[in-house]
């Protein structure tokens, strides 16, 4: 969410393809400046990704079961490489024997997640896809997987500038999450189709959904996510407030939103208070305010929420 996180291509899913896209796969796990390095010895790639093939092979061993849970946990922790193998035998083997499974859908997000990391949109595009469609046909009904599917194929359908499929995949999520006892879904997802609206120069638009978005957070419950998703909220009606000209609703704004995330401590990701903090002194810096831009970025200003 915030501070922005093609359609169904081949039938048959790449991980029962032939060989040669598993083996594009297995180099999908090598880490990129490993890959890079090493291109100079073409062989050398070759035996890295055979051999990351045997381990995927190896995956069988483990039950599917145990495939998830692995794949899952180190897709969490940020170690794609361990993550990989597990996840795309796990898919394999809950399409061909159990595709009703409803973390199927799970482990095609987090592989779409991270193809997309590694710029591999041919394969994105298709988990991605094939995410949405396993959770379209969940029964019963999963309005949480549904949601999370959609949400992921609209920010990706978004970062790949196809906008006019991102609005309706975000509409749809922030419909389903409307009705969803924990708020902070719904205030994220209205954000989240903000900045559809916001790419498609639909400014207005964008920040009547953010303020909407604003009044919703304000329902949260969950500390852990109050002061996350408050603070990205206020900081991009900020920016729709700038784009509109209300340049003293923006700084107030963008004042807010580095206040609001420095309060959350530890339960705010340090990239959202210092992109927070760069926003404000960017908006700052353009009024010709350059003392107060640089005290800012120094840290020697810092806002308290009220």
């Amino acid at each position: 969410m915030g501070f922005t996180a093609r359609s169904p291509g081949a039938t048959v899913p790449f991980w029962i393809s032939p060989p040669i896209l598993r083996l594009r796969l297995a180099m999908m796990a090598i880490p990129r400046q490993h890959r890079n390095n090493a291109g100079r010895t073409k062989p050398g790639v070759i035996g890295v990704a055979v051999l990351l093939l045997v381990l995927l092979s190896g995956c069988t061993l483990m039950s599917t079961d145990r495939q998830i849970s692995y794949g899952l946990a180190h897709f969490k922790m940020g170690l794609n490489g361990q993550a990989i193998p597990p996840l795309v035998s796990a898919a394999a083997a809950l399409e061909r024997e159990n595709p009703a499974d409803p973390r199927l859908v799970d482990v095609l997000i987090a592989l779409g997640t991270m193809a997309m990391s590694e710029k591999r949109y041919d394969f994105a595009d298709n988990y991605f896809a094939g995410a949405l469609k396993a959770a379209e046909g969940l029964q019963p009904p999963d309005p949480v997987r549904l949601r999370n599917a959609l949400v992921n194929l609209g920010m990706y359908s978004l970062t790949r500038q196809r906008l006019q499929e991102a609005v309706p995949l975000l509409t749809r999520a922030s419909t389903l999450s409307e009705k969803f006892e924990k708020r902070e879904f719904h205030a994220i997802d209205l954000d989240n189709l903000a900045s559809a609206y916001q790419s498609l120069k639909q400014i207005g638009r964008a920040n009547e959904l953010q303020s909407t978005a604003l009044r919703v957070v304000n329902d949260v419950t969950d500390e852990s996510m109050l002061a996350r998703t408050k603070g990205t909220i206020l900081h991009n009606l900020a920016a729709t407030y700038e784009e509109l000209g209300q340049d003293a609703e923006a700084e107030q704004t963008f004042k807010s939103a580095l206040a609001v995330l420095i309060s959350g401590g530890t339960s705010v990701e340090p990239w959202r208070v210092e992109t927070a903090r760069r926003s404000w002194a960017k908006f700052l810096r353009k009024k010709g305010r350059e003392k107060e831009a640089q005290a800012i970025e120094a840290r020697a200003v810092e806002p308290v929420a009220r």
